[in-house]
Parts: C-alpha cells; structure tokens; sequence
C-alpha cells in the first residue's frame, strides 16, 4: 500500500510543479520562481498528498482487499445463517410440493379404486334383477339362484361401505375405543375357531403356540379381533391346500408380540411398500374372485396406529407370509396370568 501511495504521490506532485514551472517558463512576467521554490512545492505537494491517499483511501483500499481474501462465512456470519436458513426452507418447499403429488396421485388412484369396486357388485345387480324382472322364469332353482346371487353382491356392497366407514372414523379419531384388560389368548382361540370351517376348506391347519395359558394385553378387544381376523382371514385365503396357518404369542419386556403366518404363496418385494393402502391389491383378478374387499389390511394398519402400534410383514413369494405387531401388557400382567 505504501508503494501504491508513494506512486500516486509522486505523479500528483509532478503534475502539479510541471504545471507552475511551465508557466514560469511561458509567462516570466506574470510567474517568477525559483527552482528552489519550484522543489519546495514539489515535496510539500507529494507528501501531501501521499499523506492523504495513505491515511484514507489506502488504509480502505486494503480493507477490502482483506475482506475479499477471506472465507465467506467468516465474513459475515449472519448473511452465512440467511444463506443456511434459505436453502432449509427450499429444501422444505421441494419436499413438500413432492408429498403433495404424491398424495394427488393416491388420491386419483383410491377415487379410481372406490368407484371400479362399487360398480363391480351394482353390475351385477343391475343384471340378476333385470334378468328377473325382464324373463319369465318359471324354474324356482334358477329364479333362487340370481336372488342368491344378487344378495351376495348386495352384501359386498354393504362390506365395501361398513370398511370405508371404519376406516374413515379411524383416520379421523372419531372411534374412540375401549381400553380394557383382556385375554390374548382366549381372543386367539376365538378368532380361529370361527375360521375353522373355511381353513377346512382346503385342509389348512390352524395353529395356536403361547407361551402362557393367558396373557393379558391392554387394548380395544372388538378392534383387536378385526386385526386378528383380517390376517388370519388373508392368511387362509392366500394359503396353499394342505398348508398351515400359525398364531404365536410372545412375551417381551411389557409387550406381547402377536405374529401370523402361513406357507402360503407369499407376497413379492414390489408389493410389499404398498401393501397397507386402501384397495391395494397384489393379486387383483384372484382377490375380487375371492370376496376380499381390499380395505382389511388398511384397516389393521389404522386400528394398530390407533393402539400407538405399527404392523411389520416378511414374506417370501412361494414361501409364507409373517405378520408381526406388538401390544402393551395389562397393568399387573403377572398376577393376570
């Protein structure tokens, strides 16, 4: 700096004297000075000068060059935050605008979804009560057999629409549950019993291991024994002939860990992520065949959530399904069991 200063000092100084020293020179008569003077104005000139260009706009001059040379965030911490500050919140933004797609787009395909599946049994009614009301069909069994047929779809309906509803108040916290103690065990034995009959169907072994003869959870038992009957329901139906279904209760520290499972025909990777949503299907075509309204396993997932539980599922195509969730123990679980 002090270089830069003492150049512009000096050109300053120069221009200054050669102006007065050339108009001695011009104008003798009007300007008369010597060359002493003419030096004496020269050095006062430059330090002058020199001085001033140091002291102010040098000593600023290499300010900025410090400041320039600096790290940016040790710069101006502040403008470093509101640049951290301002990236997070697009960040935000992105991901947020990203979720909202996604939901537009689960919106579009559960809209989709609800309408091909309350068609489907409407169809159907339409066609039996038109067959009916349109032939003169003499034959009872035939004539049994479409109101048969057209109750059966009357009751899909009905199932579509009590599932909606279930989950509707689920996912708005309106159905307030019963919290009560309760056997596990007992309930377990319960839900297979009632399946016996189909699980016959195709010879498929219905399986109970506990640890204990009972084991007291806390929970909902009503909302419980729809998990329960969901999976093993799900399980019989995707099931091989001459296959198994087992339910295992295991005790944690204060949870009962519940899990189901078969050797069914297992569910590929693809599928699994998406397994929980509404109307889902893996396999569309045999699940419709079936009855399966496609709202069980979104139903099991929203009772868990509501019992601060999640659902956990391994399976492996050929194989076997395992369903796994957990439930707190009852207070004074020991003297329960």
């Amino acid at each position: 700096m002090k270089r830069d200063s003492f150049i512009i000092a000096s050109g300053c100084s120069l221009f200054i004297t050669g102006i007065i020293y050339a108009l001695n020179f011009i104008y003798p008569s009007l300007v008369k000075l010597s060359v002493i003077i003419i030096v004496a104005l020269f050095c006062i000139c430059f330090w002058t000068v020199y001085i001033i260009y140091y002291s102010v706009v040098g000593q600023k001059l290499k300010k900025i060059t410090q400041l320039l040379s600096e790290d940016p965030g040790e710069l101006n911490p502040s403008l470093n935050g509101l640049e951290n500050e301002i990236r997070k919140l697009l960040r935000e933004r992105r991901e947020e605008l990203e979720k909202i797609h996604k939901l537009e787009k689960h919106r579009q395909e559960f809209l989709g979804n609800v309408s091909h599946e309350m068609k489907t049994p409407l169809f159907h009614m339409q066609g039996y009560i038109s067959t009916l009301a349109e032939n003169n069909i003499d034959d009872p069994e035939i004539f049994k057999r479409y109101l048969d047929r057209t109750e059966q779809s009357i009751e899909r309906l009905i199932r579509i629409l009590e599932d909606l509803d279930t989950i509707s108040q689920l996912e708005t916290e309106e159905l307030e549950g019963e919290m009560e103690p309760f056997d596990m065990v007992e309930l377990c034995r319960e839900v297979l019993d009632s399946e016996e009959i189909n699980a016959q169907k195709k010879n498929i072994s219905l399986i109970l291991m506990n640890e204990q003869e009972k084991m007291a959870i806390i929970g909902d038992r009503f909302r419980i024994r729809q998990v329960l009957l969901n999976l093993v329901v799900n399980s019989i139906r995707y099931g091989k002939q001459d296959g198994e279904t087992r339910i295992r209760l295991k005790n944690d520290s204060d949870t009962v860990m519940i899990e189901i499972a078969d050797n069914g025909i297992g569910i590929g990777p693809d599928h699994l992520p998406r397994l929980f949503e509404r109307f889902y299907r893996v396999d569309k075509g045999r699940s419709r065949e079936q009855g399966g309204t496609g709202l069980g396993l979104s139903i099991v997932k929203h009772i868990l959530e509501a019992h601060h539980q999640s659902i956990q599922v391994m399976s492996t195509p050929g194989v076997g399904s395992v369903f796994s969730f957990h439930l707190k123990k009852a207070p004074h679980y020991s003297s329960f069991a």
